[in-house]
């Protein structure tokens, strides 16, 4: 059985504008709801991932990025495998997107709570997307989820730990994870 993790291409929104809170609100909605940018393509198409099971998050970056990878559309879209959210806190301050970004992510790992998924939570859905991701090459022998960095992450994370053996992985855009699994991987 193979499980192949590939995050979604950049998508098309601006990282280098200098914005305060309240326009990081708008700007993580945005994000949320941009394609891939048109700069932003992989280096390989490898349409061998098109004989695979497709599964891919309701984000439309992952999903257009399923499209432009594999030349077709998922044959399973579901919300279990959007990126962990982008926490928003209101802070009095301007700075890049991206520093907002990380600088939220942070804040959020070290339990700052908000009206958002909790970090602990997140990391529950991670293990219940492996779970999933595991059921379905049990049934289809090989599967590519079209997913998000930090998810993948975690995904990846989950798989290892029950016995998925990792070969390759990459959080970057277009970034490919290959884990498989046979008897001998069992602990």
């Amino acid at each position: 059985m193979e499980i192949i993790l590939i995050r979604h291409g950049k998508p098309a929104v601006q990282y280098d504008v200098s914005i305060d809170a309240s326009a990081f609100v708008k700007w993580v909605r945005h994000y949320n709801f941009s394609e891939v940018a048109k700069s932003s393509r992989p280096k390989a198409i490898d349409r061998q991932f098109g004989s695979y099971y497709v599964v891919s998050s309701d984000l439309k970056r992952a999903k257009h990025s399923s499209q432009i990878y594999t030349g077709r559309k998922p044959d399973l879209i579901k919300s279990d495998f959007r990126e962990m959210h982008i926490p928003r806190y209101k802070l009095p301050f301007k700075c890049k997107a991206m520093t907002w970004v990380y600088l939220c992510r942070l804040l959020w790992m070290l339990g700052v709570s908000g009206p958002f998924e909790s970090y602990q939570y997140a990391r529950e859905r991670a293990k219940l997307a492996a779970q999933q991701l595991i059921e379905l090459a049990t049934i289809e022998g090989k599967v590519v989820l079209f997913g998000h960095g930090y998810m993948n992450l975690h995904i990846r994370r989950a798989l290892a730990k029950q016995g998925w053996k990792v070969h390759s992985k990459s959080n970057a855009y277009w970034g490919v994870s290959t884990l498989s699994f046979t008897p001998k991987n069992i602990k």
